[in-house]
């Protein structure tokens, strides 16, 4: 039996987590397989089993080349979900399509030394590992800042996609400024948010993903555990438990090389990005390892936190609030107060000292969330011990009176806006307002301005534009833009693999129970390829159902040509008769 009737097989047990799964692992694009043979080309295709081998760990290669050598009862789970390894009544062994692939395991030996019990990372240094940790530190203060603004910048902006889960460079650049980074580095926040399900992107926008709602509640500690996690899903359980046994000021960069032998092409790319990313959220500084990364482990991030954590600035519960709007915390806020901070000012810079602008459009956005005038006067009173400046204390009490003045709500069409407020020169300023043409705004009747873009669309676009508006439902209730701009677990893309995965389980039903002409030569074709015997069900003359297990020798004008093993003679059969096929 050929390897892609094997994988069939194989893929027809498995339930949609691991078929999901194992798109994943083995980036295949599902968007035009019709079903699981379509499935088992792409996964026995040269290419796409170089790229698998290419993302194994030295530790895996060494198992992967013991089961060629010796088929064993008990294969790694790594390498089955990988779909690498079939199981035999001699136990699991490798397709034949991966062996190819691995050829040169012998002169690979001598270049990094497999024969090994284990890849021998090394690499000392003469830094010592308290400098190391203590720049790690400053990486780990950096990156919770950069990912929790980048949460209230989801929260309060429509950031458009471009490109292929992308971004903008405005939206990049305004990121950079505000950590005071190079665009590169806020391009990689973007990323990691990703990772890290802080965001996703579906129906071309960036939007608060699964995770930001327990983020901004959770420690720096719980922060960084969640990051770290990350990492160690991307790394893959098998390499994580490698590649945290390097001692701490260690090469990393070093430690990977030796851990995948094979890495080359897009894995090179994957491997390189693990590395950037261990960078990013200090697990490594300067190319060496840590103190906590050697504490690290699926199972017990805890301790490895703990460590991460300790050095990070003590925070400060003081702010200065000044007449010109802007507010300046000297050191970092405990995180509840900053969290209730953020949600009513703009932020100018972030960082041991940050500051922020108070502005209507920020007081506005607080309202929305839920706060009230009396609670952001309090805070602020509480944080700065003084009475609050003139400008800041009118600028709130006329946020309170104009709350709500300028309200976007969706129309009975459901797709289209309408902009509604009692001040008719308001609503006139917006509607010459050659910033907002793009959005073919006019007046019905009742003297409302129409739109037919999204309301969610139009209230991103005003507040853009410095118009004060609010989000409402149909009865005029406000939103939150919390509520608007999440997303729960499932994702865009997700839903696409799942319906991927179903259409072509429906398929691959369809296909041996009640197959159409394309399917029956598919599979008769694919059984004369493989030299398979076929269990086909016939309906005869007289309406009833016959079953023959035949090999398939040609086909041709609506007629099947088999060998009858069994009953020692060729059969023709006609194709119109056939009720189903099942290849054995």
């Amino acid at each position: 039996m050929s390897d892609q009737l094997r994988i069939a097989a194989a893929l027809r047990k498995l339930d949609n987590a691991s078929l999901e799964k194992l798109i994943t692992l083995r980036m295949v694009n599902t968007a035009h397989l019709r079903d699981f043979f379509d499935f088992a080309d792409a996964l026995s295709a040269a290419k796409s089993v170089s790229a698998a081998v290419a993302s194994l760990s030295a530790k895996q290669i060494m198992q992967l080349e013991q089961l060629a050598k010796s088929p064993s009862k008990a294969a790694p789970k790594s390498l089955v979900e990988l779909m690498l390894v079939y199981e035999t009544t001699n136990g699991y062994t490798p397709f034949d399509c991966v062996l190819e692939a691995t050829k040169s395991f012998e002169g690979l030996h001598a270049k990094y030394r497999l024969l090994d019990s284990k890849p021998q990372i090394v690499g000392a240094t003469a830094l010592p590992i308290e400098d190391i940790d203590r720049d790690a530190s400053l990486a780990i203060f950096d990156i919770i800042q950069a990912l929790t603004e980048l949460v209230f910048e989801l929260e309060q902006r429509y950031i458009r996609e471009v490109g292929k889960r992308s971004v903008g460079l405005p939206d990049v650049k305004r990121l950079a400024n505000h950590l005071s980074k190079p665009n590169e580095y806020a391009k990689q926040v973007f990323e990691l948010a990703q990772f890290a399900d802080l965001a996703v992107v579906e129906n071309g926008r960036w939007h608060l993903g699964p995770v930001t709602e327990k983020w901004i509640t959770w420690t720096d500690s719980q922060r960084w555990q969640h990051l770290a996690k990350t990492w160690l899903n991307l790394l893959g359980e098998d390499a994580a438990e490698e590649l945290l046994e390097t001692k701490p000021a260690a090469d990393f960069d070093l430690a990977l090389v030796e851990l995948y032998p094979f890495a080359d092409g897009a894995v090179g790319s994957r491997i390189k990005k693990v590395a950037e990313l261990a960078a990013i959220i200090g697990l490594v500084a300067g190319g060496r390892a840590t103190s906590w990364l050697c504490a690290l482990s699926s199972s017990k991030p805890e301790a490895a936190s703990k460590l991460a954590t300790a050095g990070l600035p003590k925070p400060d519960e003081r702010i200065i609030v000044q007449a010109d709007l802007t507010l300046i915390a000297p050191s970092p806020l405990p995180t509840e107060l900053e969290i209730r901070l953020r949600r009513f000012v703009d932020t100018e810079k972030i960082g041991m000292a940050s500051s922020y602008r108070l502005s209507a459009l920020s007081v506005s956005h607080g309202l929305e969330t839920g706060l009230s005038i009396a609670e952001i006067r309090e805070l602020l009173e509480r944080l700065s011990a003084k009475a609050l400046p003139q400008p800041v204390d009118y600028l709130l009490r006329e946020a309170e009176t104009r709350f709500g003045r300028l309200k976007v709500k969706p129309t009975k069409h459901g797709a289209h806006s309408q902009v509604e407020s009692a001040d008719a020169i308001l609503l006139a300023e917006i509607h010459n307002d050659h910033r907002l043409k793009p959005f073919a705004m006019h007046f019905d009747e009742q003297g409302n301005l129409h739109s037919r873009f999204e309301p969610e669309l139009v209230y991103f676009a005003l507040r853009d534009a410095n118009f004060v508006a609010v989000r409402t439902d149909e009865q005029g209730n406000i939103l939150s833009p919390q509520k608007l701009t999440a997303r729960g677990e499932s994702s865009e893309l997700k839903k696409s693999v799942i319906d991927d995965i179903e259409r072509m389980r429906e398929n691959d039903t369809r296909g041996t129970s009640d197959p159409d002409d394309d399917d029956l030569l598919r599979q008769i074709q694919l059984a004369i390829k493989n030299k398979a015997k076929i269990l086909i069900t016939l309906t005869t003359a007289a309406g009833e159902e016959v079953q023959y297990l035949v090999e398939p020798v040609g086909v041709a004008n609506g007629r099947l040509r088999a060998k009858d093993r069994k009953a020692d003679i060729e059969r023709t059969l006609p194709l119109s008769s056939v009720v189903s096929i099942a290849i054995q």
